[in-house]
This record gives C-alpha cells, structure tokens and sequence, in this order.
C-alpha cells in the first residue's frame, strides 16, 4: 500500500537519528523491556512521528483498513521499543483517530494482546479504544464486559480503563463496574498488580465527576478490594476533603 512502507522507514530512521544511548539502557530497564530501547524521549518522539507522518498521510490512513495495515507494520516489525511507541503515537494524529471503528477491532486486540505492559495497554485504552466505544458504544459495551470476565488481565485492565477520557456525556458508570466487579476478590486476578492498579485508577478518575458514588462502591466491598486499589480509588477524594477542612 503506497505510503505505508515509506511512513515505517520514516518513523524508524527518525528515531534511530535521535538515538541516545545514555537513555537508552536505563529505559530498557525501567519498563522490563526485551526490546532494546533508542533512547528518544516521549515529547520528542511525538514531535518526530507527526512530522514523519506529514507527507505520507493522506495513503497512509485513507481508511480503516490503511490505518490498521500502517499502525501493524510498524508495530510487528519493531526493532526498538520506541517504534511500537511510535505506532501507537500514530493513533493519535487527527487524520488517523478519524478512520477509527469498528475495523480497527481486530488491531487493536492483537495490539493489547502482543503488548502485555502497562504503557502500552494505557495508551490504547485511553486513545484508540475510548475512540471506537465513544463512535460504537452497542458493539463495544458487550465486548468490554466480556474482556472483564476473560483470564486476560491486560483485556481486563484495557475495559477498566477505556472511559477515562471521555465526557461525562458518553461517560456509562454502570459499565465502569460491570468491568470492575469480576476482578473482586476472590476472582483469581484480583491480587495481580496491574489489576489493582488499573481499579483504583478508574475508581479515582471517576471520583472526580462522582465522588459519593466511587465512595459508597467502596464503602461496600471494602472487604473485597484491595488496600492498594482502595488507596488509589480515594485518593481524590480524601484530599478533597482535607482541603476543605
């Protein structure tokens, strides 16, 4: 597909252009990373994506189907870690977040799949998926709570995560925790890190909008939450009320 190949050499000439080895070790080791990192810093590898992105645009992500064969090629074939950065940077360009849907599916959950960390499990939950369930929220919503009972805690913590940036508008606190509750004790992921860490979060940024409900959710499974999880989750609101006393 014109345009694709090109904007895959693009991106990864830049990066590896701007590579700084003093970085690049102590950020491998940060993110327990198998992949070998380049050292570019995120602000700047942004920068460097967008304008690597410029001329090959309009072929790259014409469509949805464009877009997922664009973002895929940089991500399967990823030397560093920052190309795989890098296509997820991708997703946030305006010209490509316009083709999201429905197609993107099947990329973005072989994209949760074969990225099991953090980073990149938040950036495509907060980005490209919240995107999709904001355009399809009939299709998504069963999909999300079915990721919440599945043995895969990164689906698990991607469907916890997804509204976190949308309006209250588009906003579906039943939904939050219908994908919050199969992770309760004593479901066997609910003493995994990343799930802990992923509840309190999106119990916290639902705090914001909601306090008493976030509190009264706790309030009432407590017991069945974790102190890590509940620390987070009223984290917001305790300072709100210490500011206030």
């Amino acid at each position: 597909m014109t345009g694709v190949p090109e904007l895959a050499r693009a991106v990864r000439a830049a990066l590896a252009a701007h590579a700084d080895p003093l970085q690049a070790g102590p950020m491998q080791a940060y993110m327990k990373s198998a992949l070998p990192f380049h050292g570019v810093p995120a602000p700047l590898r942004r920068k460097l994506v967008k304008a690597a992105a410029a001329p090959y645009g309009v072929a790259a992500f014409s469509d949805a189907g464009a877009l997922c064969t664009t973002v895929l090629t940089l991500w399967r074939d990823a030397t560093h870690r920052e190309q795989r950065y890098a296509a997820l940077d991708l997703l946030r360009l305006p010209r490509a977040r316009q083709q999201l849907n429905l197609q993107c599916l099947p990329m973005l959950h072989e994209l949760i799949e074969t990225g099991p960390w953090w980073d990149h499990n938040d950036e495509l939950s907060g980005v490209a998926l919240a995107v999709v369930l904001e355009r399809h929220p009939d299709v998504l919503k069963p999909l999300l709570r079915q990721w919440a009972t599945g043995p895969n805690l990164w689906f698990r913590r991607a469907a916890m995560l997804c509204q976190r940036s949308l309006d209250a508008a588009h906003f579906d606190a039943p939904l939050l925790y219908d994908c919050i509750r199969p992770s309760l004790a004593p479901d066997p992921l609910a003493g995994e890190f990343f799930v802990r860490k992923g509840m309190g979060w999106a119990l916290r940024e639902r705090s914001h909008d909601a306090p008493d409900e976030v509190q009264a959710f706790c309030d009432e499974h407590r017991k069945r939450l974790s102190p890590l999880t509940l620390r987070e989750a009223l984290k917001g609101i305790e300072k709100r009320r210490s500011t206030r006393s």
